[in-house]
């Protein structure tokens, strides 16, 4: 049995100076809630850190008690409370009863008497106290400790009989004495008059006690003699003020305070004092963590329910990962299985098959994995994409602890090691690291799904993003082809470029140098060329473009560059990613990017470049089985078509519904000609406005990008807007919006947090502008092209089609498609492409046929 006492008023002040500074805590109607948040983090720091059966806090219920008829000028003096505090008196006790912790408050007596009448009420018990007050000091026994805060929970001293003699000079009970001498000015005690700490604690440990200093007063000299002598009375009544009274009669039994937090009603008091990230539930405790040895004998309550279940394995490989064993977890306890008795395990692996409700971290990782492990998962809850679309800064487990409070989990690399050389296993502790996740993960899982039907995206988690996750797993499953004698042929050339390339630049030099180094080639440019630079001395693409037109060995540094990255990232780099199938498995992810756009790494066969010819040639290695031919289709235009529908641009959707050229009508607006007059410099202009406002383009990058002066980028922009007058409305609505909220949304209703915008710095604020703007049309595109590939997978399951979809790459879909079902495909692509969303305007998209990817866009 172990006695936590927590001294109240003095945690509520170091919660409140520790979190009152810049833009204090309070709720949407303006109450003060910074001192209580932190309150409530160190009290639940506090219990896990001591782990205490048993809790009470104290505080003073009002300005005067029995020591003000002692002395009636004891704590004058004290500077008054702040108004944001003193209205968090009621909330802290409020919280205290929500979550079922007693608390003591009585007329006329402190807190500090109260806790050390209660650490001596119970002779036997352990007891603790928490406080940043060293008076409390006193009352440390055999039996009693006290924890000194000096920088919270995190930074606090044990102070026992033993380290109170080392750290003060005294014994316990010496606190009052030393107190009595050298006074207390935080509460206006006086004490003798010249009396420091150091001649106090010499004192005592002479006499022991101001008894036995004033009965031994000749043998003191000179001053102290003095000053001992005239404030005699002081030093006793100070005694008297310093004394915590141990006699209170507080009327509570010991199991009055056994610590037993209610959950249900705290996390209420959190709900509606907007504390979210305080949220709690029933902690299951490890002694209801087991390993089952034994086959068939995992807790039946487990298939009865929606547990959470996490797949312990090394994660070193994605597609052929080692599985050590499976962690459940539901309310009633958490049980490990090993790999060998899960296989062997039928009632375990049927459900695991099973329709039943389950919950885990990552459901298209997880199909890899179970089919890897010849085993089956499916229809379970993804904890990942839960997390991702109520918050989208969520990105990972332990991002989605901290936002509901948790602590982090010990990294996976403390188990298993890097990979890169063998570790002996600790076995307790995989069972530990997998427990803790399984069990928080479990905490979080009902939080996650209630938040995410309070932000209304619970729609499109179940019927976008959960089912998409099958999806990209038939996909990265799947593979493109590639010939890997197609790009050494593709090396070689390339190699070749870099090699003339090089040669040319260094006959301009002394001699040759490290291209590859940055401080090599801005000797280069700078030293040997003289080329005008600044302090900084870069040679970043967008400083050396700059140096374009007044040297031409610039223009060959680009072209080496433009090559290396192309030998080294696809035409070589690709290589290594072949598989023995002869294809690339690249990997898909649903969270990577704040937009929500998928992303493709390891490797990435996104970024594969369309607008230059030597990037567009890699996709020559990329060809269709025979019998087969790809199919790409490539959405048109479509974060235009979705900016003119939010914005409800009347001008715009008339334009696409029409099927005009967007860009050639944008031009004859802007620059007042008829379409027939538009030139093709004046449509790549009006190209670059259109896709310029959508990402929240200035002037001067508008300037920069297609070659005029600032002064004609911003007659441009102004054009546009006076053009498309609601599209400026809308940005300045997202603007707004994002700024009150901080938040914006797609159509679809997933919300992008974008904390930027309240920043402080300007630049960074700019940047949340920015983003604000993009961020619900690329979200919106992004929430399209989801619904656009879940729509045409389900439409080939459905018709029993032997087409595969390979690859998404931003606004294009590849497909691998017999000949003998060319013709259906058009029509499934037609179909779930075409009718994903519907908008104020039409969804185009272009198909392309060939056995080449690069013949097919």
């Amino acid at each position: 049995m172990k006695l936590l006492l927590i001294d109240g008023n003095s945690m509520l002040f170091r919660g409140f100076y520790a979190t009152c500074y810049g833009n204090i805590l309070k709720t949407s109607d303006g109450i003060y809630t910074n001192a209580v948040f932190a309150f409530s983090n160190m009290i639940f720091k506090a219990i896990d850190k001591l782990e205490p059966t048993h809790c009470a806090v104290a505080f003073d219920k009002g300005k005067h008690t029995f020591r003000h008829e002692l002395a009636d000028d004891y704590k004058a003096g004290r500077a008054k409370t702040p108004d944001e505090l003193v209205g968090q008196f009621s909330l802290v006790r409020e919280f205290l009863s929500s979550a079922s912790i007693p608390y003591f408050e009585y007329d006329d007596i402190e807190g500090d008497d109260i806790i050390g009448s209660l650490s001596k009420m119970y002779p036997g018990v352990e007891t603790v106290i928490l406080t940043s007050d060293k008076d409390l000091l006193q009352l440390i026994d055999d039996s009693t400790t006290v924890y000194l805060m000096t920088k919270g929970i995190s930074e606090m001293s044990e102070m026992n009989e033993k380290s109170l003699l080392e750290v003060f000079g005294v014994e316990p009970l010496q606190i009052i004495e030393l107190k009595a001498l050298m006074g207390d000015s935080s509460d206006n005690i006086k004490g003798v008059k010249g009396i420091g700490q150091k001649t106090a604690v010499k004192l005592l440990n002479e006499y022991h006690d101001c008894d036995g200093i004033y009965k031994h007063i000749d043998e003191v000299k000179g001053k102290l003699k003095e000053n001992l002598i005239n404030d005699k009375d002081s030093c006793y009544l100070s005694k008297q003020l310093a004394t915590i009274k141990t006699d209170v009669k507080i009327p509570v039994a010991i199991d009055d305070m056994a610590l037993k937090i209610n959950e249900n009603n705290l996390n209420a008091f959190y709900d509606h004092y907007e504390m979210i990230s305080l949220k709690r539930n029933n902690h299951i405790r490890q002694e209801s963590f087991k390993e089952v040895r034994e086959v068939n004998q995992l807790s039946s309550h487990f298939y009865n329910g929606n547990p959470f279940i996490y797949f312990d394995c090394d994660g070193f490989s994605y597609y052929k990962p080692k599985l050590y064993g499976l962690c459940i977890t539901d309310d009633l306890g958490c049980e490990y299985i090993s790999f060998d008795n899960l296989l062997k395990d039928e009632q375990a692996l049927a459900f695991l098959a099973s329709s039943k409700e389950k919950t885990l971290y990552d459901y298209k990782t997880a199909l890899h994995l179970a089919e890897y492990n010849h085993f089956v998962v499916k229809d379970f809850q993804d904890l990942m994409l839960m997390a991702f679309l109520t918050n989208n800064y969520l990105i990972n487990l332990d991002e989605a602890f901290k936002y509901y409070g948790l602590k982090p989990i010990m990294p996976i690399s403390d188990i298993y090691g890097n990979g890169k050389k063998d570790i002996v296993l600790d076995h307790n502790l995989q069972l530990e690291r997998a427990s803790k996740l399984a069990q928080q993960a479990f905490i979080i899982k009902d939080k996650l799904l209630k938040e995410m039907k309070e932000k209304d995206v619970y729609k499109f988690y179940k019927e976008v993003e959960l089912p998409l996750s099958e999806v990209l797993y038939a996909m990265e499953k799947e593979g493109i082809s590639c010939d890997i004698n197609i790009l050494s042929n593709i090396a070689y050339e390339t190699k070749e470029k870099m090699d003339d390339a090089a040669k040319e630049i260094y006959s301009y030099a002394n001699a040759p140098f490290n291209l590859n180094s940055p401080k090599q080639l801005a000797s280069f440019l700078y030293d040997e060329l003289g080329l005008p630079t600044d302090k900084k001395r870069s040679t970043s693409a967008e400083i050396l473009e700059n140096l374009v037109n007044i040297h031409p060995v610039i223009e060959t540094i680009l072209e080496y560059r433009k090559q290396s990255k192309l030998y080294s990232t696809y035409a070589e780099g690709l290589q290594k990613y072949i598989s023995e199938d002869g294809k690339i498995h690249t990997i898909f992810s649903q969270t990577n990017t704040q937009t929500g756009r998928l992303s493709s790494s390891e490797p990435n066969l996104q970024n594969i470049s369309v607008r230059d010819e030597d990037g567009r040639a890699i996709r020559k290695a990329f060809n269709a089985q025979e019998g087969y031919v790809f199919m790409d289709s490539d959405y048109s235009q479509v974060e235009l078509r979705v900016l003119a529908s939010m914005a409800h641009e009347e001008k715009m959707i008339e334009a696409f519904n029409n099927h005009v050229d967007i860009h050639t009508s944008t031009a004859a607006h802007i620059f007042h000609k008829t379409s027939e007059e538009v030139t093709s410099l004046d449509r790549r202009k009006a190209k670059a406005v259109n896709f310029g406002v959508v990402y929240g383009i200035s002037d001067f990058g508008l300037a920069k990008q297609i070659g005029v002066s600032r002064k004609e980028a911003k007659e441009f922009i102004d054009n546009y807007y006076q053009t498309y007058p609601n599209i400026a409305s809308f940005m300045e609505k997202q603007i707004a919006f994002c700024e009150e909220h901080g938040y914006v949304l797609t159509l679809m209703n997933r919300r992008r947090y974008i904390h930027e915008i309240k920043d402080h710095n300007y630049m960074t604020r700019e940047f949340g502008k920015r983003a604000a703007m993009n961020a619900p049309v690329q979200g919106t595109a992004a929430d399209i092209m989801k619904v656009a590939m879940v729509n045409c997978y389900k439409l080939i399951k459905e018709k029993n089609l032997k087409s595969k979809m390979l690859l998404q790459i931003h606004d294009e879909l590849l497909f691998e498609v017999p000949n003998d079902e060319i013709e259906i495909m058009k029509e499934v692509i037609k179909e779930g492409m075409g009718k994903a969303f519907k908008l104020d305007v039409e969804l185009e998209s272009s198909l392309g046929l060939s056995s080449s990817w690069y013949e097919a866009k």
